[in-house]
């Protein structure tokens, strides 16, 4: 499961998907325990901390240790990652090395990119130093699949990588895992699969998605809502395809989306 605990970030990305700017919320202590009790309701077992950029958050570490006790109090064997521009370089360097001996803690994905994040250079320039910190590696790959949410609905450079995706919208796993599970298929072992970890998404507001995206539609609360109430809400859901690749997903004839159009119930589009 994604748990998105700030809404900070001092990039300003043109395709940042959660339009996160330096003046981002950040998610409370509450919320996030909340969080982590509706991940046991479902049977997760791994875990993304993101953003925003996670480390933004003032009580970032105390974070990662309350996850950290949280996995080591679970039936399932569990773990967690966590994805970071990489500005807390080299002032917060032995925090990171202190992260690193958290027995549940995976590693931590640097992610930067010359042509979308203005800090790049600076990464790029300490990369040696940042990967010999433990359990820290700098990823410099290009972005595969941009997603149309946040400012790259609104960025050109954006919207051409968007025209060239291949894939289809960031919801569209999640959408079919929860219509084929019930209540007492719990996703322990699922979210393991690539594509599939990462899903459903808690916001900095507690609110829960099936997109990657606070900015895409919520089916419920984890501070207000009961857990099953949010889970059948998840299940009885349909993408809202307002996004680009939505609207690709309702017309193309790739055979294994139109599977997927029938398993979420929806028409066939009129030629």
């Amino acid at each position: 499961m994604l748990i998105q605990i700030t809404n900070k970030c001092y990039e300003g990305c043109a395709h940042c998907m959660q339009c996160s700017h330096p003046k981002g919320e950040h998610m409370d202590m509450a919320t996030f325990k909340n969080a982590l009790r509706f991940a046991r309701f479902l049977g997760v077992c791994s875990y993304i901390i993101t953003g925003g950029e996670p480390t933004e958050h003032p009580q970032f570490y105390e974070f990662c240790e309350a996850l950290n006790r949280f996995i080591k109090g679970s039936k399932e064997v569990g773990a967690f990652t966590i994805t970071s521009n990489g500005t807390w370089f080299p002032e917060r360097k032995d925090e990171m090395e202190k992260l690193a001996k958290l027995d549940h803690y995976v590693g931590m994905q640097v992610y930067t990119n010359p042509k979308w994040y203005k800090d790049a250079p600076f990464i790029l320039e300490h990369k040696n130093e940042i990967n010999a910190i433990p359990k820290v590696m700098v990823d410099t790959s290009d972005i595969q699949g941009m997603q149309d949410l946040g400012r790259a609905k609104t960025n050109e450079q954006a919207q051409a990588e968007v025209a060239n995706n291949r894939y289809h919208m960031s919801c569209l796993n999640g959408h079919l895992l929860f219509k084929q599970t019930s209540p007492t298929r719990r996703l322990s072992g699922l979210d393991r699969q690539p594509g599939i970890m990462c899903k459903p998404c808690v916001d900095y507001k507690g609110n829960v998605h099936l997109s990657e995206s606070h900015l895409c539609p919520s089916f419920g609360n984890v501070n207000d809502n009961y857990w099953l109430e949010i889970f059948n809400n998840l299940r009885n859901a349909k993408p809202c395809c307002q996004c680009a690749l939505g609207k690709k997903f309702l017309t193309t004839d790739n055979i294994k989306i139109q599977v997927a159009r029938n398993l979420l119930g929806f028409e066939e589009p009129s030629k």
